[in-house]
């Protein structure tokens, strides 16, 4: 029985301390491999996730742009209005509510401009080729067409209501533009309330009564008849007068007429420049220019933003295009590609790569920034309401 039980006890030996460690250095060494994988499948799933945001991101920030482009002028230089282009472009105005030129860097304080323009986008631009610019773009969507009609007993000042035979209509929340031709004075206002009756309370005279809120008195009105005259660009949520800029890497818009905070449309944004398309010769050729540039058609004419404020129709009418060129990047660095060291683009290129290319810009590490992938979107957009209305 002895020689049994030490028999048994020698055949039923464990793994040894030897074996135990052997057999952790290999799991170690088997998760070291699989998490080694794992990272840089990660990584190249990153980097491929990272390209595709940034293409998406470029081109919704381009159709954005595009479209909001598409719509400058409607409803401000379509056939409505176009009549009352001559006297807009006249007005002198201060009013806040009518603010939106700041000057870079963005965000800057608003600047409220001398005048009511109908000029349906407005570059600022942006202090460099690699400094991105901004647009404001201006238009309505009313669903009809209200041309300008006449005060028929013109208020002393820009308080009083304003009484107009009105054949197409006002309702309340309309925003209007009483215009007098004669001061070249303008109001930027909002209709409250629409009541029938002229100013000595006859209501079978066909004449309203639109009352409005109480303002500076920017409109000045003189003895009727004195060629006033109230133009409606539709109700409060039709009319667009809106921002685009850049910041911290963030394409905003912001609503001007409504001084509402900025609203964040697409992010990793880091470069928005703007060009005008202009028609020198009125022949369809366009010739490309930066805002800061001058004297493109060899008339010594200026494209900086005070300069299109002060642009009269015939000049404003030969803005054809805006050229717009946008920059993205991806969320996260990929460091392993030596590619991505010292990247170079170019907007606004010729088929040629010509160095004297109509507004071509070169970007650099200014803006490519290494280790970063960068997509970059460009387009051209009609100034078609323009267009459609044979240049004013």
């Amino acid at each position: 029985m002895t020689n049994i039980s030490q028999l048994k006890r020698a055949t039923q030996r464990g793994a040894g301390i030897v074996e135990t460690m052997i057999g952790i250095l290999i799991g170690m060494i088997v998760i070291l491999v699989v998490y080694n994988v794992f990272a840089v499948s990660e990584g190249y799933k990153r980097a491929a996730v990272g390209a595709a945001d940034a293409q998406s991101t470029g081109l919704y920030a381009q159709f954005v742009l595009s479209r909001e482009i598409h719509n400058a002028g409607n409803g401000v230089l379509d056939s409505g209005i176009a009549s009352a282009v001559s006297d807009l472009v006249q007005c002198t105005n201060a009013q806040a509510a009518w603010r939106g030129f700041p000057s870079p860097p963005f965000p800057a304080a608003a600047v409220v401009p001398p005048r009511i323009r109908p000029t349906p986008v407005l570059i600022i631009d942006g202090g460099g080729p690699t400094a991105s610019d901004a647009l404001i773009v201006t238009y309505s969507n009313a669903p009809h067409v209200v041309s300008p009609v006449q005060f028929v007993d013109p208020p002393a000042t820009g308080v009083a209501p304003f009484y107009v035979q009105s054949p197409n209509g006002f309702r309340a929340n309309d925003r209007v533009i009483a215009i007098n031709p004669g001061t070249q004075t303008c109001e930027l206002t909002t209709v409250t309330a629409v009541a029938l009756g002229d100013s000595k309370g006859d209501a079978t005279t066909g004449i309203v009564r639109l009352q409005h809120p109480a303002v500076l008195g920017n409109y000045t009105a003189g003895a009727p008849p004195d060629g006033s005259k109230l133009l409606n660009l539709g109700q409060q949520g039709e009319v667009a007068r809106t921002l685009y800029d850049i910041f911290n890497n963030q394409l905003r818009s912001t609503d001007l007429l409504a001084a509402a905070p900025a609203n964040p449309i697409a992010q990793n944004v880091v470069l928005l420049k703007a060009q005008y398309g202009i028609d020198c010769l009125g022949n369809g050729v366009i010739s490309w220019t930066t805002a800061t540039a001058s004297n493109i058609c060899g008339d010594g004419v200026s494209y900086t933003r005070d300069a299109v404020l002060a642009w009269n129709g015939p000049t404003l009418a030969r803005m054809r295009a805006i050229r717009i060129g946008i920059v993205v990047l991806s969320d996260e660095p990929d460091l392993k590609d030596p590619a991505l060291t010292g990247q170079s683009a170019v907007l606004f290129n010729c088929s040629t790569n010509n160095a004297a290319c109509q507004g071509r810009i070169v970007l650099d590490n200014t803006v490519l920034t290494d280790s970063y992938r960068f997509r970059t979107y460009e387009t051209i957009v009609p100034m078609r309401n323009a267009i459609w209305n044979n240049g004013l």
